[in-house]
């Protein structure tokens, strides 16, 4: 059974690279990055609003909180922005004020308005989100899905989903250290079972793992 893709840094860059062109690149490459970095599942992207990582000053919180009803599991957590993925962010906001997206006549906030969506799709509207059946009362981000379907078809990246951008997020934090206790408080997963599954090598990666297994054993004869 075929597995999904994990993104490697270099396929981080493709998919940067191959979204940025106008008229949405400043978007489209916010967007990537707060999948992968900020490691938003699609409904927290589609929810996401302005206030949550612009402070009134116009600065971004180096450190924000993901508010509880915007979250997959309804709680609160917190997440970073560092100076060195701040600029992706920070010109995506610029292109929004240029083209006047939501923006407000208070200059607070950068001078847009503090409630409206962080992304903003094609027609500069929020990605809405759609009841998972009918009579249910759960909604699921169809459209935020589809938008990062078009992001991963764009760049070719065969067997990527919209859940590799997340899973990436969480292998990334892993092979850089991070314990358990951490990946749960960043992540909001509970469960260490489903953390180590999005941990564990993958099939895709088994010819490398198989590469390198004993790598440095020699034989006696």
């Amino acid at each position: 059974m075929a597995t999904e893709r994990l993104f490697t840094e270099s396929d981080i860059q493709q998919l940067l690279d191959t979204n940025a062109a106008p008229p949405f690149g400043y978007r489209n490459v916010a967007l990537i990055m707060g999948a992968v970095y900020w490691g938003l599942t699609p409904y927290e992207l589609s929810m996401l609003s302005i206030r949550d990582v612009i402070a009134e000053s116009g600065e971004f919180y180096r450190i924000w909180v993901l508010p509880a009803h915007s979250s997959y599991n309804g709680e609160q957590r917190e997440c970073y922005t560092e100076d060195h993925v701040l600029p992706f962010f920070a010109g995506y906001v610029e292109w929004r004020i240029k083209e006047g997206l939501a923006v407000s006549n208070i200059p607070a906030h950068k001078g847009i308005s503090p409630d409206s969506k962080f992304f903003l799709n094609d027609r500069g509207e929020a990605y809405k989100l759609s009841l998972r059946k009918k009579g249910s009362d759960e909604y699921q981000p169809r459209s935020m899905n589809e938008q990062l379907k078009r992001l991963i078809q764009k760049a070719g990246l065969q067997g990527a989903t919209p859940s590799s951008f997340r899973d990436s997020f969480v292998r990334g934090l892993y092979e850089n250290g991070c314990g358990w206790k951490d990946l749960m408080s960043v992540t909001g997963i509970k469960q260490k079972r489903t953390l180590e599954r999005k941990i564990r090598p993958h099939e895709a990666e088994l010819d490398k793992v198989f590469r390198t297994l004993f790598s440095r054993v020699k034989n006696p004869f």
